[in-house]
């Protein structure tokens, strides 16, 4: 059998350092491309957001309260004219004010509907082009669940909002950070009673963060 000289040992072991190297080299470099540009994604950009403020009710109090209300939403087509989300909202009024207070879940799925973005091109770098961009109005249909904590009943309605949505971050990334402004109102198709109070339409006013990636 036929011994590799020591020569030869030390070349095989060269090429596998100067593949290591090449390797790491190119790990590296990737590492500092950074973030891809928006206009380099492979796919449509998703948005998530999560938010609270207030829903402006008056089911069963003596007025118009502004009860705490928690906000989420989902969705895909961030850069198109028209974009798709699924919307939550719930607010709790149980134990908070006199009467008989109403606690609302709803689930909605919308059309995202962004007039500027006919207009302004999808790289425009400036801060009120993106601004503009991105905000929106909103519209769909939603299920909406009213209760008090023995009693319950459920409406479908129309969803529509409204929202401006301010950049955060720099300009020309796939991935950024948004704050979104926004306003919500669902119409009722009919006005379902609970424990002896009609549930009407009610306005929500909500602040939150968006990611879009």
């Amino acid at each position: 059998m036929r011994r590799q000289g020591p020569d030869k040992d030390r070349g095989s072991g060269a090429a596998r350092g100067l593949a290591v190297l090449a390797a790491l080299a190119t790990t590296t470099a990737r590492a500092q491309d950074g973030p891809r540009p928006a206009d380099e994604a492979s796919r449509p950009r998703l948005t998530a957001a999560l938010g609270m403020g207030a829903s402006l009710d008056a089911a069963g109090l003596s007025r118009t309260r502004a009860v705490p209300a928690f906000f989420a939403t989902g969705g895909v087509g961030a850069d198109w004219p028209v974009g798709a989300e699924l919307a939550a909202f719930s607010s709790s009024a149980q134990g908070r004010f006199d009467g008989t207070p109403i606690d609302r879940l709803a689930l909605a799925a919308v059309a995202v509907v962004r007039p500027a973005a006919w207009k302004i091109a999808r790289g425009d770098p400036r801060f009120h082009a993106r601004l503009l961009r991105a905000s929106a109005v909103e519209v769909g249909l939603g299920l909406e669940r009213d209760g008090t904590t023995t009693h319950a009943g459920s409406r479908f309605g129309l969803h529509l909002g409204a929202r401006l949505e301010i950049p955060l971050g720099l300009a020309g990334y796939a991935s950024e950070l948004r704050l979104r402004l926004a306003v919500r109102r669902m119409e009722g198709f009919y006005t379902p009673v609970v424990q002896g109070v009609g549930v009407g339409n009610s306005i929500e006013l909500f602040s939150g963060l968006v990611t879009v990636f």
